[in-house]
């Protein structure tokens, strides 16, 4: 999916203003996400500070937010906040020498797509397996520490392995 016209910005023109750029962004509008598995009601913000360093482009970006992904103990939606930042050099490929400091961020200096580099912070953002932040808001997590909840009948395999090793050995 190509990013939209008025999404591509010239960086090097934006970065030689020192320029800041506000956006604002529903899931419909950034793809990856959506194949990330996030779901309706995620949302990012981002805050784009374009300057020049030794005549390349870098974004000082911060993208905040809230991303609704399922919860990987309930399989229920859960909500998790983004807050990321990050430094970023606009090169035009991953050969490019990045300065110390500066994360890479490839692509065209003069056709950048805003959109893509939002997409790619909100990405680095989000966690590997998320789940609700209290327990008392996850179902599953609730019912496996209520009273009663059968853990005395809970299938142990390796509970007798010790007398199987000594028996074994006599």
């Amino acid at each position: 999916m190509s990013p939209a016209r008025v999404e591509l910005v010239n960086a090097l023109e934006l970065a030689g203003r020192e320029a800041e750029l506000a956006r604002d962004y529903e899931l419909a509008t950034l793809p990856r996400l959506i194949e990330a598995g996030a779901l309706p009601g995620t949302v990012a913000n981002a805050q784009l500070r374009f300057a020049l360093f030794e005549r390349h482009p870098t974004i000082a970006a911060r993208v905040g937010g809230v991303a609704v992904l399922t919860c990987q103990r309930c399989l229920q939606p859960c909500e998790c906040t983004i807050d990321e930042q990050a430094l970023l050099m606009v090169v035009a490929n991953g050969n490019d020498e990045v300065a110390g400091g500066y994360e890479p961020c490839i692509g065209d200096a003069e056709h950048l797509s805003v959109v893509a580099v939002v997409e790619e912070q909100v990405l680095l953002a989000l966690p590997l397996a998320p789940m609700h932040a209290n327990s008392d808001d996850c179902r599953a997590a609730a019912a496996c520490e209520a009273p009663g909840d059968g853990r005395e009948d809970r299938q142990r395999p390796f509970a007798n392995l010790r007398d199987l090793i000594d028996r074994r050995r006599s």
